[in-house]
């Protein structure tokens, strides 16, 4: 069998995630829109799949997540300017579909087990409103059979929407049909082809299980569906495939420091391969993240092994040292918090956080001890050190390092040690595994705001160990602190909301606390 996906189209109505990546490479459920599709059909069947926007992307991550797949492509040219539309985009594989064939569009999951369905020309529909029906292409049924097609047009209850897939037995008769000039809305549609079907053969309407990922909102809301956080952002993914862990980055620099990074010390990292511009990828390590693993020996064993095997001292100038971290913690941090007043113009910090009062942002800011702060200290660093990043296989007594930081203010050989430490104790304050499954609270009353996490009872025990080894070290605990707080209001403005508001409160309390109080607890 032959099933053509088309992924040509700009994916507009994605927002911020289709200037980024094509639509078709969105994660759901760790992997790819259109690793589902290719899993909803047999290992033995054909695909002809019609690229256009960021088609080099799809054409990569195919290469690496599903090599063993028969996969041809048809580059379409025109995706974007009049005429284009996923008719013209079909229309462009005609010559690869010379027999019966599946068509499917790429924003779409089919929930429906196909193999037991008859071989007949039919079409996948579903029930919806009469008000989303000028979204779709709408078909009337009766007795089973399609009788009337009213494309993006308004329909009422006797009309169902063209959802997925499209089976053609008679191509001849559709690809016929399909050239017809006839535009909706100025495209170039399927359903010219469909009612070929309908008007020259037969065409069954089969109810079919599926998830409409068609735009941004309906994608979010499926991500939302198993009430896990959502932590998804538009310039980078991952993806878990065939034993493959698979990264993209839409910003280049990132695969490149990555790279780099990696060959400086290849022992800590998996092994990565890079494929094309925009993946990478590594082999699948059998172990755990550390936020699963609850072991006080295991996290003495782990800073153990950080000290031994990552955080090697660098010999560097300090007025060197001083001015990369006054632009990585001052100049990005007023950056990143001008990003997060766009994002809410008229925000004020709440007075009150979890019952303690606590100063205008400003004034914290302010109040930081910025030359403190600069005088870092040069180490190997991996640069995003969280619980979510270690992962520990048990039995071999193993640790690896993933998602690794590709650069400090742009050098790649060295950072601050002090950001290794305050991202580390920061991932404990914050369970980040537990964010993720949503078990956390953030309540605002006028000024004050309440936050609540999980109860995780090896919190306390792993804050003490790191706090220990610190001070043993002759590292400031304060200093660490504070750049704690600073890490979470550097990251408010990257993430949804309500966890956004929760980490530029609870990342101004940790700082106040730290500088106006001797209350250290939060």
């Amino acid at each position: 069998m032959k099933i053509c996906i088309l992924t040509a189209g700009k994916g507009t109505r994605m927002g911020e995630y289709g200037e980024k990546i094509n639509k078709s490479l969105l994660p759901v459920r760790n992997k790819a829109i259109i690793s589902h599709i290719l899993d909803s059909f047999s290992p033995n069947d054909e695909f002809v799949i019609a690229t256009g926007h960021y088609g080099q992307q799809v054409k990569d991550y195919l290469k690496i997540a599903h090599p063993d797949r028969k996969i041809k492509f048809v580059n379409i040219e025109n995706y974007e300017n009049e005429g284009s539309g996923p008719g013209l985009s079909l229309l462009m594989c005609e010559s690869l579909l010379q027999e019966p064939f599946y068509y499917t569009p790429c924003d779409c999951i089919l929930q429906t087990k196909l193999e037991n369905l008859q071989k007949n020309n039919w079409i996948g529909i579903t029930k919806i409103s009469a008000e989303e029906s000028t979204k779709y292409c709408n078909v009337g049924v009766q007795n089973g059979q399609v009788i009337d097609i009213r494309d993006k047009l308004e329909s009422g209850p006797e009309y169902f929407a063209f959802s997925a897939p499209l089976y053609v037995k008679d191509y001849k008769i559709f690809w016929d049909s399909l050239k017809s000039n006839k535009r909706i809305q100025g495209e170039h549609q399927i359903s010219n082809g469909i009612k070929g079907l309908m008007d020259k053969s037969n065409l069954t309407a089969v109810e079919i299980k599926w998830e409409d990922l068609g735009n941004l909102e309906k994608y979010q809301n499926v991500l939302s569906e198993d009430g896990s956080f959502d932590f998804s952002k538009p310039d980078e993914s991952t993806y878990f495939v065939n034993d493959k862990v698979i990264k993209f980055f839409a910003n280049l620099k990132n695969i490149e420091g990555k790279i780099k990074k990696f060959n400086l010390n290849p022992k800590l990292f998996p092994q990565i391969i890079s494929i094309g511009k925009n993946f990478l990828y590594y082999p699948y390590f059998k172990g755990d993240v550390f936020y699963s693993i609850n072991d006080t020996k295991a996290f003495e064993l782990l800073l153990e092994w950080l000290e031994t095997n990552l955080w090697k001292p660098i010999q560097i100038e300090k007025n060197q040292m001083y001015t990369l971290c006054q632009e990585f913690y001052f100049t990005k941090t007023i950056d990143r918090i001008n990003q997060f007043k766009k994002k809410y113009p008229n925000y004020q910090l709440p007075r009150k956080v979890n019952g303690t009062y606590i100063s205008k942002l400003d004034e914290i800011l302010e109040k930081i001890p910025w030359n403190e702060i600069f005088n870092g200290s040069p180490y190997f660093v991996h640069g995003d050190l969280n619980f979510g990043n270690i992962l520990y296989n048990k039995n071999k007594n193993e640790f690896c390092l993933i998602d690794w930081r590709q650069d400090f203010a742009g050098k790649i050989e060295y950072g601050d040690i002090y950001y290794d430490l305050a991202k580390l104790y920061a991932g404990i304050l914050i369970n980040f595994e537990q964010i993720r499954q949503n078990l956390f609270q953030y309540n605002k009353t006028q000024d004050s705001v309440q936050i609540n996490f999980h109860q995780w009872d090896i919190r306390d025990d792993y804050i003490q160990i790191l706090e220990k080894y610190i001070i043993s070290k002759n590292f400031n605990l304060k200093k660490v602190r504070t750049l704690a707080g600073l890490t979470y209001i550097n990251m408010a403005p990257l993430h949804k909301t309500p966890f956004d508001l929760l980490l530029m409160s609870l990342g101004s309390k940790i700082i106040n606390d730290e500088i106006f109080t001797n209350n250290n607890t939060n």
